[in-house]
């Protein structure tokens, strides 16, 4: 058989394998398309509100941390029982707990959750992250994304969370400026004076 014989036949081979191929690939995903806290989230579980899209989705996986890097709960299952293998909406009520124990007023806590495969990937896994205060339950950060997007623990949130600037309304903001620049006036007029001196 001679160089291009071969070249052919090789070309052949693969060009069967490459349209053979997604006959047998199974077709599972997963794409997030939003989270919240849910109304049950409290100290004691931190139940999410999670949006997604999914087709054949075989696992999910759940994951609660404290800011002091505890776990809090954690677990994972086959998405069948919660009816998310094939799926498209907000799915209300995603368990992620009970907490074991209970956490103190005020903890801040990291609730994550993924739906798709394990091992996750980004081209198959959908995950969703809501970090909160427990009492008041003040979202201070959220995602939602392909896997890899987002944090899964409170302590890898923290450094996200950023407190939000307070913000002036147009009249005083306005009256800051003019008093800024009154000072800064005040200010160039003294050292005229004291270098004329």
């Amino acid at each position: 058989m001679g160089r291009t014989a071969r070249s052919k036949w090789i070309i052949r081979v693969f060009s069967a394998l490459a349209v053979a191929a997604p006959w047998h690939a199974r077709a599972e995903s997963a794409a997030a398309e939003g989270v919240a806290l849910n109304a049950n989230a409290d100290c004691s579980r931190g139940d999410l509100d999670i949006t997604l899209s999914t087709a054949d989705a075989q696992r999910e996986s759940w994951l609660a941390t404290n800011a002091a890097g505890a776990t809090l709960a954690q677990g994972e299952q086959a998405t069948a029982p919660a009816g998310l293998a094939n799926f498209s909406g907000t799915f209300s009520g995603y368990q992620v707990g009970p907490f074991l124990p209970t956490q103190p007023a005020s903890t801040l806590i990291g609730s994550y959750a993924y739906v798709g495969e394990t091992p996750p990937s980004a081209s198959n896994t959908a995950e969703f992250f809501v970090y909160y205060n427990c009492t008041t339950r003040k979202v201070l950060y959220s995602c939602s994304g392909p896997y890899g997007s987002c944090p899964q623990t409170a302590q890898a949130a923290a450094g996200l969370a950023m407190p939000s600037l307070p913000t002036l309304a147009p009249g005083t903001l306005t009256l800051t400026a003019l008093i800024v620049a009154a000072a800064g006036g005040l200010t160039l007029a003294r050292r005229r004076v004291n270098a004329a001196r």
